[in-house]
């Protein structure tokens, strides 16, 4: 992977990522109270919406109302909302609504394309709306039992027809079917829960301890685990490239993780930021084109978003080392004499290496 846009607007830490359903859009939120829209193709800002009173954005979903999957989004802030904006005929995106979902920060969103319902998690509780063609949400759940934990992420699962809700100190699933609205299950993991996706019936779990373990949905037997070293107690976020076959995984050094996705094993990193920041979100997107990859950095005043696109790339180091190796051996077959090499440092661009490879480390 090679970096190839780095865009800069946020003035504080960027938490939260959305490429839109065909690539083209961007959307990114952080504790600024920015939205921020941009073209993954020019790396351009197209829009940005400031919204103070809702404090910090801490989750964002894109609404795929056709198959243009561009035209509308949802975005839910620490003041508990979640605001609607929407754009025709790819003028500026335009504010719509604002719901009262809930009594603290908006941790989690998702939206079910197949009945047009927008799931949000927040307070020890999960919360389903109806998406009506006015643009407002009408909310369809009942007899809700508030949690004495966070609620962490939602998901929609079964086609649309049920969700799970995941919780954070307890390390909990809860299974909810929507219509009727009801339990259906609740089962808990191996560990705390930072972040969760779902990747078909797969729930990958960020534990905070060792890594993400990947459980497979209804039975929640742990099946694979990405092993990595945690500095920090934050809830890195997980994105999965089912085509590629790689899972991104949001680092706490200055780094996102890649891994192969069936096997486990480490394939490099994605060197985001110095030393000791945090990497926290990372979403990508799979194309014609091949794998987009985006990361945000975590850190007030020099936050960023960078964008990294799939390439067949040499990792230069290596190539340089196998040079020298064949060199070497070449010049001990003419000759006995010890071989020196001027002690210079290797000062190679950034922009060379994007994913450094295991073998470099």
């Amino acid at each position: 992977f090679a970096n190839t846009f780095t865009l800069t607007r946020h003035t504080k830490t960027v938490n939260v990522l959305a490429v839109s359903m065909h690539g083209a859009l961007l959307l990114t939120g952080g504790n600024d109270s920015r939205v921020v829209v941009w073209s993954l193709t020019s790396g351009e800002m197209i829009q940005e919406i400031v919204s103070p009173a809702a404090g910090y954005i801490s989750a964002i979903t894109w609404i795929d109302v056709d198959d243009r999957g561009e035209t509308t989004f949802a975005f839910g802030a620490s003041d508990g909302n979640v605001q609607i904006y929407e754009r025709t005929n790819d003028a500026l995106f335009e504010f719509c609504s604002t719901t009262i979902g809930h009594s603290g920060p908006v941790e989690s969103l998702a939206w079910d394309p197949v009945h047009h319902r927008l799931a949000s998690a927040s307070d020890g509780q999960p919360h389903v709306w109806s998406f009506t063609p006015d643009k407002t949400l009408v909310s369809i759940t009942s007899k809700l039992d508030k949690q004495p934990y966070v609620a962490r992420t939602v998901h929609f699962y079964d086609n649309g027809a049920s969700i799970l809700v995941s919780y954070l100190e307890s390390g909990e699933i809860f299974c909810y079917s929507i219509e009727p609205w009801d339990l259906k299950w609740r089962k808990k993991v191996q560990g705390r829960i930072g972040n969760t996706t779902l990747e078909g019936n797969f729930l990958l779990v960020s534990n905070l301890k060792d890594g993400v373990d990947k459980y497979s949905v209804p039975s929640l037997q742990r099946v694979q685990s990405y092993s990595h070293v945690i500095l920090r107690n934050v809830p890195l976020q997980i994105s999965v490239a089912r085509q590629a076959g790689l899972i991104f995984i949001g680092g706490d050094d200055g780094f996102a993780r890649i891994f192969n996705y069936s096997t486990g094993a480490f394939r490099g990193q994605l060197e985001h930021a110095n030393r000791g920041d945090q990497i926290i979100p990372v979403a990508s997107y799979e194309g014609r084109t091949g794998c987009i990859v985006v990361t945000g950095s975590c850190f007030d005043g020099h936050s960023s978003v960078k964008v990294w696109a799939e390439g067949e790339l040499v990792c230069v180091v290596e190539y340089v080392l196998r040079q020298l190796l064949i060199t070497c051996y070449r010049h001990r077959r003419r000759t006995t004499r010890p071989i020196s090499y001027p002690q210079r440092d290797l000062h190679l661009p950034s922009s060379c290496f994007g994913l450094r490879s295991s073998a470099c480390s």
